[in-house]
């Protein structure tokens, strides 16, 4: 009777904190190109991810990201042309309304890219920059003379016009914006407020290491930058209070954690830690993943809110660089089990729970390759050919199969993402890591104030015994097989168990 009563105060605490910091939740990656088409053209659409909002609020989602909206001459976005449209491929400004009010009626939040650092070089701003008009000429950064900065990618960062070099450090077709100039600010905050103002819930910053530059050439993480995004981040709380920026922090955790210190970021992607955790699971070794989670421990200023994940649209897949032909499906939910237990707001990439692997070519669209729903045609993402041709080797995979089988990677991240909700220890809950002899094997407990949990995760091929008085429990029942455990934790290879103290 007392366990009953705990879980349910437990399971009621946790829904109102996830209610009142909805940021916190589970949130979900969509490249709207790739996710649904609704209209037969081959290209998902704004109308489409409504049609399939209840399968993501079936997942457990309350959060998506959108990748760029915005009108773009290229494929992904990421080069804008207009900030206050959305890209006709996607659909209407009607049609995007209609998604935000659908996913609000269901408790999901919705995001979207702001690509701050760069416009497309046919952006009418920068036609008119090169052109030499005013005031849009000082909207870049311009020489006369080539400085020799190198970009991004270690090529050359400065671009040759008739009319002077203008810096793009990802390529001539981004030519960066200048915010040093207060009339870009000011561009900048009303964009963000007209969106704002549509209904969005806030804004996932794009390259916000890059903002902003030194005279000497340092092109990451600059002091200017971290106060713009001071300013930035105080303007969207005038908007709307509960409204949150989640920047682009690619980069190593000291400089992640500055983002907090000195900007209030409201959350920084956690890019040491999902390098960490497809490290171990290759190495078969928990140790770079206890370095990572004992540096954010130590960095991290209190309350920092991370954003963590094992995918995104500029990586490779989990189901390509841990399971090649899904021949080792063990090792995607162990990685699942590690996004959904560990401190910070799970993000998933679109696909990744059911295993969808990377396309064929070694470029970045086969990353980001359409949805697969069905063993249809199609695969049920279009009854048109796709923007990008699915692969007949991935056929097996779909919604649709892994729903029908009880033991798949998606019914599993179902269950982990069920019981994230429903245990506040694992969605608000401190970290502390359990110091054991073996390298392979990876625990920590999460607690939160009036719920303990211990996790333990097996990185190695071989299964393991572990004594629960190493672990400082004695008899426990693990939560995602509903395992008791008295004296010994048996624990399969690449297996993971979230385990309660028993009670009377």
């Amino acid at each position: 009777m007392k366990k009953l009563l705990f879980s349910f105060l437990a399971l009621v605490l946790t829904w109102a904190w996830a209610q009142e910091n909805p940021s916190k939740g589970v949130f979900y990656e969509i490249f709207v190109r790739s996710f649904q088409d609704s209209d037969g053209d081959g290209i998902g659409d704004f109308n489409g991810i409504t049609e399939r909002l209840d399968y993501l609020q079936d997942l457990g989602i309350t959060g998506i990201w959108l990748m760029p909206v915005n009108p773009s001459p290229s494929y992904h976005g990421y080069d804008v042309t207009d900030y206050y449209a959305v890209n006709a491929d996607y659909g209407s400004l009607d049609d995007f309304k209609t998604l935000l009010e659908s996913a609000h009626e269901r408790g999901i939040q919705v995001i979207i890219d702001l690509v701050v650092n760069h416009t497309s070089d046919q952006h009418p701003w920068f036609l008119k920059a090169k052109l030499g008009q005013e005031p849009y000429r000082d909207y870049y950064l311009w020489q006369t003379e080539d400085p020799g900065w190198r970009g991004v990618s270690g090529s050359p960062a400065w671009h040759k016009t008739e009319t002077g070099y203008y810096l793009g450090l990802f390529w001539s077709g981004m030519p960066d914006l200048n915010y040093r100039n207060p009339a870009i600010v000011q561009e900048m905050k009303n964009v963000a407020q007209f969106w704002l103002e549509l209904g969005v819930d806030g804004f996932r910053i794009d390259a916000i290491q890059h903002v902003l530059e030194s005279e000497s050439g340092n092109i990451r993480n600059v002091p200017e930058t971290f106060a713009w995004l001071e300013d930035f981040e105080s303007f969207i709380k005038t908007i709307n209070p509960e409204a949150f920026l989640v920047g682009e922090t690619w980069t190593d955790t000291e400089t992640i954690a500055k983002y907090h210190s000195q900007s209030h970021l409201d959350m920084s992607f956690n890019y040491p830690l999902y390098t960490a955790v497809l490290a171990g699971i290759q190495k078969r070794s928990a140790t770079d993943l206890k370095f990572a989670l004992d540096q954010d421990n130590r960095l991290y200023p209190e309350n920092s809110q991370k954003a963590i994940f094992i995918s995104n649209h500029d990586q490779v897949r989990p189901a390509t660089s841990l399971s090649p032909l899904r021949r080792d499906v063990e090792r995607l939910k162990l990685a699942a089990g590690l996004l959904l237990s560990l401190p910070g707001t799970p993000f998933i990439y679109y696909g990744e729970e059911i295993g969808m692997p990377n396309g064929k070519e070694d470029k970045d669209e086969a990353k980001r390759t359409p949805m697969r729903w069905d063993e249809n045609t199609n695969a049920g993402f279009s009854e048109h050919n796709p923007w990008y041709a699915f692969s007949t080797e991935d056929a097996a995979i779909s919604v649709s199969a892994e729903s029908k089988n009880a033991n798949s990677l998606l019914n599993h991240y179902k269950k982990l993402i069920e019981l994230r909700t429903q245990n506040p220890a694992l969605t608000k809950g401190s970290l502390e890591l359990i110091d054991l002899s073996d390298s392979s094997v990876l625990a920590f407990r999460r607690s939160s104030g009036f719920q303990d949990l211990v996790i333990v995760a097996n990185f190695s091929n071989q299964e393991k015994e572990i004594s629960l008085l190493e672990l400082g429990l004695s008899g426990n029942l693990d939560l995602i097989s509903e395992t008791h455990f008295t004296d010994t934790l048996v624990l399969p290879k690449l297996g993971l168990v979230v385990l309660e103290p028993l009670r009377d």
